[in-house]
């Protein structure tokens, strides 16, 4: 319809309604366009909501999570505590040097006397982290990363789930420690989770400077993982704040 009547404009060289409905006919394109990008703009942002709604339902179970994992490491540390406190008289070293690094060993309560004859499950149950990451998952998969129009935001989560999977690696290695003190508590009659009373590990710990290592280390990696664990917890709540703000933008 309109390109006939250009024609016939034309033809009639009205050059004033050729104007007219040349003018006409790109407002019409560039409303339809806008119209389009705005409807895309509009699905795109719930596109994003969806999948930053799902990592912040993740980051939450995982802080639900940390105190029990950060809970088990401050375990450990009080457990040998007291053993070397009651085997040797004297208190262990509050900070962890490393070659490059530092770890300062958390506060932490002393072991309950109800919890006394159970010193080798604190010393030994070592909880690793295993919260929720499907939201992030579905989000690199999907590749809707890119659609994330707050592009801080986008490389925080990237940054934020390198650290977690570098975590949960590390985790393995605290786990790994474990498995392998088991034999030689096996040599002096242990079991990982022994249960009996506490003046019979205290003993054992004053009798075989093997057992008193592997319970000094195993506080040593105790503190490092409460360190670690931490930081995360920190973190986490950071990332959360950030995404809950942009739900808000997104709005």
């Amino acid at each position: 319809m309109i390109l006939r009547r250009i024609s016939e404009h034309v033809r009639a060289q009205n050059w004033f309604a050729v104007a007219i409905d040349f003018l006409i006919v790109v407002v019409g394109v560039f409303v339809g366009l806008q119209v389009n990008n705005w409807n895309e703009a509009r699905a795109n942002r719930g596109i994003v909501a969806r999948h930053l709604n799902e990592i912040a339902e993740d980051l939450r179970s995982h802080l639900d999570l940390s105190g029990a994992l950060y809970g088990s490491a401050v375990a450990r540390i009080a457990a040998v505590d007291y053993i070397y406190d009651e085997a040797f008289g004297r208190k262990l070293p509050e900070v962890i040097v490393l070659s490059t690094e530092s770890w300062t060993v958390p506060e932490h309560a002393p072991i309950a006397e109800d919890r006394l004859d159970n010193l080798m499950g604190a010393i030994n149950l070592v909880r690793i982290t295993v919260g929720s990451r499907s939201g992030y998952e579905s989000l690199i998969s999907s590749g809707h990363l890119g659609l994330i129009p707050n592009k801080d935001l986008a490389r925080e989560i990237q940054l934020y789930y390198g650290e977690y999977d570098d975590l949960a690696d590390t985790n393995a290695v605290f786990r790994g420690f474990r498995n392998s003190g088991v034999p030689a508590m096996y040599a002096h009659g242990l079991s990982s989770f022994d249960e009996r009373p506490a003046e019979e590990i205290v003993a054992l710990a004053k009798e075989n400077p093997d057992f008193a290592a592997y319970l000094r280390t195993v506080r040593e990696w105790a503190a490092l993982h409460a360190g670690l664990l931490g930081e995360l917890h920190g973190k986490t709540e950071a990332l959360l704040a950030d995404i809950e703000a942009e739900l808000e933008r997104l709005q």
